[in-house]
């Protein structure tokens, strides 16, 4: 692919790059040609072209890319040596892909002017519209990839002034070409069928006849050797004869699917068809990106709802669109256990050596790997990198190198990119490598775009005042945006309508504000949300009963990775789904991409970090915040195992919600928070996190002493775990001198992996043990464990083999302790 660039103002020269997955930031012209008037290649080498109209636009085309941060643009005249047949056959079946990686695309519309006197082109219309309807650039057949691939498209008139983008000209172009908006938003154009994508180019015309076959060949995701002079049926026969055999549909005349662009399924949410703007933004990250081959790290930093991630979206997918070699993966540093398991689908993802071994170190693995430089080009995005102890807290309490941060690899195939809402964790991150992002009050337009693309009445747009005053007190955030618009188009009522409700003194919502005025927090620009999501809460409680109570679960568990099967079951399968579809209409949730961890079919939702803190908020004013809370402890307490490898894969997926639940600033009895602790701290026994297990059992048995007594069973249970998880990291004496310690307060304890009792549980837990099947232990705790008064005496503590530990009763005769018997009782 050959690009021009800029000597100066009227010299220009071509590159050629042999590589298209190295190919730099470039702009593309859209434009229709005039015979003899086009400076073609060997006329651009030569220099004899410049007397040419066509010069004009080069000239054109140059400046602009400059103004947009662009050293390269391409134009088909002169970029194409269309004397080498070769050359050209390669080209044509390429161009798709050219403009799809495009950083813009300049439609030059050489047949539309707008008058001079006209310094307000937006409000002036009538000037130039008409014009721009009957532009003969909408009757090319070339043209209609040249709209359809290029993730930005830009309009211009004869004289280089800009009339709009292809987003806020939509309505407009969908008109003119009857095609669907949601091809134009740059939905995958695979996803319509052969015969609506055969009437987009019915009535367009091309100088050469074959060239309307030819001119679909991206459109439909194929390749076809160019024969000029067949005709326009031969080649149409060609073309339908090839798309049924890309399909396996010999003679169908539908056409399935056919990817043109790769898509990495680890990207957890899919393109934003709504993503407007922040163009500035996104060429300061290619050229980050772009700009060296060493290892690159940035930081992008806001406040919430100002679209972080959807800015780091947005770039991942332009990444993948013009890099088919590159690897993007996504990591969410909400927690450890976000990070955790994100890591782990990616190591699986590569196939890493070892990364699916019992008690693998999957972090260290990871980097190993993406450090080495085995895995080509890559781009890790670690999103909400809020709490700085995620990411810089030592994992053990004593080494400073086991820090989640120092897992991140390095090499210089690679890059990171950090969001995260504060500064000073951006550059703590990244030191002075960081881009601010605000909110869209610098770029209105854009702000009313994105407005416009999620209303679906177009009448309630009329009041151009109206939604002024509404963008205003949104204070130009997208998610408020998002959320305002969802609340209008369900409840159809006006922009007007909904600022008043916002202006209202009397509403609640402005007790609700105040909640969110905390400096330490959020601030003044979250108020403004809160007033916009009190008034989607009170609707949402109105119209739909269980998606009200979906929010309110929600609000008492990690806001990210949440599996549809974690949340209360409604009435019906419907009610769920609707449900559901009520949260992600208001943008509450977001349902994740399909992954591997969605194998078994489960859907995965997230709840957006302000949203979570208001349903918080919210519950508390209601005095319902302890209820949901243990609705959520019961709910957990149900579907949470004491560890164990069956149903793994599924229970894995609740853990991280247990933690959350159990930490302490949530308002969970100690009782409850005891029996949780038990559970989660098995489950990491299980998964080999035998540090961190150790901490949660340590909490739970301090718990269980402190509400229970030293001697209760169930305080006896938690010690036995706590012995166990020793036990498997071959800390004999300690397992041993726990036994001794809760042995000496006056009552007897069990032996075995965890000081098991007497008898059967005794004999075959000291066999397990020798025979190094400890993970058999906990078996014959719950099967064999104390029950009732039964307690065990002391014998020969002061070995390790207590076999001839015996079985006494509270009265102190031999009792065995059968399986029936066995019930663990809390509280």
């Amino acid at each position: 692919m050959r690009l021009l660039s800029r000597k100066t103002k009227e010299e220009f020269e071509l590159t050629t790059f042999n590589d298209e997955d190295d190919l730099p930031p470039y702009a593309i012209l859209s434009h229709t040609w005039n015979d003899g008037q086009e400076v073609l290649y060997d006329e651009l080498v030569t220099g004899v072209g410049k007397k040419k109209i066509g010069y004009t636009k080069i000239r054109f085309c140059g400046e602009r890319a400059v103004q947009d941060g662009l050293r390269y643009f391409w134009i088909d005249t002169c970029c194409i040596d269309k004397r080498d047949h070769i050359e050209l056959n390669a080209a044509i079946n390429s161009m798709f892909r050219w403009y799809q990686r495009a950083d813009r695309c300049y439609v030059y519309l050489s047949d539309v002017q707008v008058p001079a006197e006209v310094n307000d082109i937006q409000n002036f219309r009538s000037t130039w519209e008409a014009a721009f309807r009957r532009s003969r650039w909408f009757t090319r057949g070339w043209t209609l990839q040249e709209l359809l691939a290029p993730g930005t498209v830009e309009f211009f008139s004869k004289d280089g002034r800009i009339l709009g983008s292809k987003i806020s000209l939509e309505q407009e172009i969908h008109d003119i070409t009857q095609i669907p908006i949601d091809a134009l938003r740059n939905h995958n154009v695979c996803d319509f069928d052969y015969d609506e994508r055969m009437r987009w180019v019915e009535k367009r015309k091309t100088t050469l006849k074959e060239d309307r076959a030819y001119c679909l060949l991206g459109i439909f995701g194929i390749f076809l050797p160019l024969i000029y002079g067949e005709g326009e049926d031969h080649a149409f026969h060609r073309l339908r004869k090839e798309i049924a055999g890309e399909v396996g549909l010999l003679g169908g005349p539908k056409v399935a699917r056919i990817p043109i662009m790769p898509v990495s399924s680890l990207l957890p949410f899919s393109r934003n068809q709504s993503f407007v703007g922040r163009d500035s933004h996104l060429r300061t990250l290619e050229q980050w990106l772009y700009q060296s081959h060493t290892h690159r790290r940035m930081s992008v930093y806001g406040l919430g709802g100002c679209g972080k991630t959807a800015l780091a979206l947005e770039f991942a997918y332009r990444v993948l669109a013009k890099n088919s070699g590159y690897l993007v993966f996504w990591v969410p540093a909400i927690s450890r256990e976000s990070f955790e398991l994100a890591y782990h689908e990616i190591g699986r993802f590569l196939h890493i050596p070892g990364i699916t071994d019992d008690n693998a170190d999957v972090k260290q693995l990871l980097k190993n790997g993406l450090s080495s430089g085995s895995c080509g080009d890559w781009l890790i995005i670690v999103d909400n990198a809020d709490d700085t102890s995620v990411l810089f807290k030592s994992l053990d309490n004593e080494s400073r190198s086991s820090r989640l941060i120092d897992y991140l690899p390095r090499s210089d195939r690679g890059s990171i990119l950090f969001t995260t809402r504060g500064r000073k964790t951006a550059e703590r991150l990244t030191q002075s490598n960081i881009l601010e992002l605000e909110d869209m009050s610098k770029a209105k337009a854009e702000a009313k775009q994105l407005m416009a693309m999620q209303i679906s009445n177009r009448g309630l747009l009329d009041d151009d005042n109206a939604i002024d005053d509404l963008l205003q007190l949104l204070t130009y955030l997208p998610l408020a945006i998002m959320q305002t618009a969802a609340f209008i188009n369900q409840n159809n009522i006006s922009v007007s309508e909904y600022v008043s409700h916002l202006r209202d003194a009397d509403t609640e919502a402005e007790l609700f504000s105040k909640h969110f005025e905390n400096p330490n927090r959020y601030g003044e620009m979250e108020s403004t949300i809160a007033k916009t999501w009190y008034i989607s809460f009170n609707q949402i409680l109105k119209q739909d009963q269980l998606a009200a109570d979906y929010l309110s679960f929600m609000a008492c568990i990690d806001r990210i990775n949440i599996p549809l099967s974690l949340l209360p079951a409604g009435d019906s399968m419907l009610q769920r789904i609707e449900a559901i579809g009520t949260l992600t209409g208001y943008a509450f949730i977001t349902e994740r991409r399909q992954g591997l961890q969605q194998s078994q079919g489960e859907k995965f939702f997230d709840v957006h970090r302000l949203v979570h803190m208001a349903s918080i908020w919210w519950l508390k004013e209601h005095n319902s915040l302890a209820s949901w809370i243990e609705q959520t402890f019961s709910r957990l307490e149900n579907l949470l195992p004491y560890g164990g490898h069956e149903a793994r894969d599924v229970w894995v997926n609740y853990l991280s919600h247990a933690i959350y639940l159990a930490d302490p600033q949530n308002s969970l009895s100690e009782t409850a928070r005891a029996s949780l602790l038990d559970r989660i701290g098995r489950c990491q026994s299980t998964l080999g996190q035998y540090s961190t297990a150790e901490i949660t059992q340590r909490q739970a048995l301090l718990l269980k002493e402190k509400v229970l007594e030293k001697e209760h069973p169930g305080t006896l249970f938690s010690m036995a775990n706590l012995a166990l998880t020793y036990r498997r990291q071959g800390r004999w004496k300690e397992a041993e001198e726990l036994g001794i310690e809760y042995g000496q307060s006056g009552v007897d304890v069990f032996k075995s992996g965890a000081l098991k009792g007497g008898g059967k549980a005794s004999a075959r837990g000291i066999k397990d043990e020798k025979a190094g099947n400890g993970g058999r232990a906990p078996s014959y705790v719950e099967q064999y464990g104390l029950s009732g008064g039964n307690v065990l005496r002391k014998r020969q503590m002061r070995k390790r083999n207590f076999s001839n530990a015996r079985c006494y009763s509270s009265a102190g005769k031999k009792s065995r302790l059968k399986s029936s018997r066995y019930r663990l009782v809390e509280g």
